[in-house]
């Protein structure tokens, strides 16, 4: 391709879109090429590169009822949010990297005039992705409840430097009653810190005559109060302003770290008298349950994974029987495969192109979050955790409170499994133990032989096996004793 045939020349965001709609097949064999021929990279950076790179076209690409009014910040954003367990700073610049190599294969022999365009909008793409992206990962909620121990330590110890005998600040100033906290030196004239306590017996027109005698400076919707005013120089007034701006900063982002902190203890606190005052499997519905009103969603649904067959299954949840319906293999749904190999949440923010539709409709879902539950390097299953056909947003903290949720209710199920204790000296091997699981999940001796490599007759043997040990007249009541005697859960 001769570059001075090509000049480079503006494009839109849909010349873009259907310029990937007509390559996307090319694009991701050349992405999966070039992430093979990555020898540095492990297996598990592979499938999650892989996945990143299809979800990536799928977001772009695919259909979508609402993708005429869709601009490209949305789609992206959209897309970071929905992966944002999964995507760090080392994933993205691998995606970028592929992404980029794929391109130039193709377009290299192109004989598009647009072709060059098509590059440099690629460059804007990965600009955006990448601002919007550190965007995501850095936001902070910033709040005016910025009082926290620490906070007031710090702010007492610089201002006691100077001199000023009593401080006040005033918070929701423009409400009927403010908040007031006042601060002030001993009589002794010590720079011993006393805390700000708060004042309750100041009316309005103390604080106007407060705010007419004192130094006063803005700290986020909050206001400090320095008195007298006639005790400091101008110099020493631009000193405290300069650092008064600095420490809201820090002031409002340390409480939001704190607040987040608090929250997660809490909860943490909450599911432990949960997952304590319930027996075992057999309750695992009222934790589900409890799930939900602890992280404040509307619907929790529990999918439990099965390992040898690469299935799930609607387990537990509200409207069961739409629950129990909803089951299928992991693969090839690259969203469940890559959260098996992260065992991260994932916060899916449109479900349209990472679940199937007949599931959307069924639970009339909107954002989504799918989150596993996991013992060591284990998969139990997964919780989906929704708002019942509400859209919502979720952040980094929400979703590593989620993480640390469903860890320890795998390490719970694991524990109440090692500690069953049948009522008698029944012992069976693995393969047996395999045997009946496969049972009790309805499976007859064909599909078992072909999940574990055996003959239908020597399933048919350890069925047999199974009968005598459990004194089992069939197969019902094989799978009945074993659930009964906790061999099975």
């Amino acid at each position: 391709m001769q570059p001075e045939l090509f000049p480079y020349s503006d494009i839109s965001f849909e010349e873009f879109i259907i310029f990937l709609k007509k390559n996307k097949t090319s694009l991701q064999m050349d992405i999966n090429m070039q992430i093979r021929l990555e020898s540095n990279l492990s297996k598990e950076e592979q499938s999650i590169i892989e996945f990143l790179e299809s979800s990536f076209l799928k977001t772009l690409t695919e259909p979508n009822e609402n993708k005429s009014q869709t601009d490209l910040d949305t789609l992206l954003t959209t897309w970071i949010q929905t992966y944002s367990m999964i995507l760090d700073y080392h994933y993205l610049h691998l995606f970028h990297l592929m992404l980029e190599k794929a391109f130039v294969n193709i377009l290299k022999n192109s004989t598009d005039v647009k072709a060059y365009s098509y590059m440099f909008y690629l460059s804007t793409i990965a600009t955006k992705t990448s601002n919007l992206f550190s965007n995501w990962k850095n936001t902070n909620k910033i709040t005016d409840d910025f009082l926290s121990h620490s906070s007031q330590s710090l702010l007492l110890s610089y201002l006691e430097l100077f001199p000023i005998q009593q401080v006040f600040l005033v918070q929701h100033q423009k409400n009927t009653n403010p908040s007031i906290f006042g601060w002030g030196r001993t009589e002794q004239e010590t720079i011993q810190r006393i805390a700000f306590y708060p004042l309750v017996d100041i009316n309005s027109a103390h604080l106007n005559e407060l705010s007419g005698h004192s130094l006063s400076f803005k700290v986020g919707e909050s206001s400090i109060f320095l008195y007298p005013i006639t005790t400091l120089e101008k110099e020493q007034e631009e000193t405290i302003k300069n650092y008064l701006s600095r420490f809201n900063v820090f002031a409002s982002n340390n409480a939001q770290y704190e607040k987040t902190l608090l929250n997660k203890f809490k909860v943490l606190d909450e599911l432990n008298k949960v997952l304590i005052s319930y027996s075992g499997s057999n309750d695992f519905i009222k934790i589900v349950k409890g799930c939900e009103e602890l992280l404040n969603y509307s619907r929790c649904v529990f999918y439990a994974y099965i390992p040898w067959s690469n299935e799930f299954k609607g387990v537990i949840g509200e409207e069961l029987a739409k629950v129990q319906k909803t089951q299928g293999y992991v693969y090839p749904n690259q969203l469940f495969h890559t959260m098996l190999i992260t065992k991260k949440p994932i916060f899916i923010k449109n479900p349209v192109h990472t679940v199937k539709n007949e599931t959307i409709e069924l639970f009339n879902l909107s954002s989504l979050i799918v989150a596993p539950i996991c013992h060591s390097e284990e998969v139990l299953g997964w919780v989906t955790l929704d708002q019942e056909g509400k859209e919502f947003d979720c952040t980094q903290e929400d979703l590593q409170l989620i993480e640390e949720v469903c860890n320890r209710i795998g390490l719970f199920l694991k524990n109440f499994e090692h500690n069953v204790s049948p009522s008698n000296n029944i012992e069976l091997t693995d393969r047996e133990l395999s045997v009946l699981t496969l049972l009790a999940d309805g499976y007859d001796n064909k599909k078992m032989g072909e999940f574990l490599h055996l003959s239908e007759h020597t399933i048919r043997d350890y069925i047999s096996s199974l009968m005598l040990k459990l004194n089992a007249k069939n197969r019902t009541q094989v799978v009945s004793s074993g659930f009964r005697l906790g061999l099975i859960t």
